[in-house]
């Protein structure tokens, strides 16, 4: 499983909850891409595989994670 981020100079120091949610997602898809999107208000962790997502979660800045939400699939 790869990480990575799209931007050079992402700052974010995880939590231990925030890392355990980034393993489980690894444990659960051990063969996608793991990505870190950064925005004002902290990271979208968007699990990728065959091309598709199959998850996001937003982290904020302050330590939190953000309730899982299901995504609908695509047409």
């Amino acid at each position: 499983m790869r990480f990575s981020v799209d931007t050079i100079c992402m700052a974010l120091e995880l939590t231990i909850d925030q890392a355990r949610l980034i393993a489980r997602l690894r444990r659960r898809w051990p063969e996608a891409d793991v990505r870190a999107h950064q925005r004002p208000w902290g990271v979208i962790v968007e699990v990728r595989r065959d091309g598709r997502t199959v998850s996001l979660t937003a982290l904020d800045g302050e330590g939190g994670i953000e309730p899982a939400r299901s995504i609908p699939r695509a047409a």
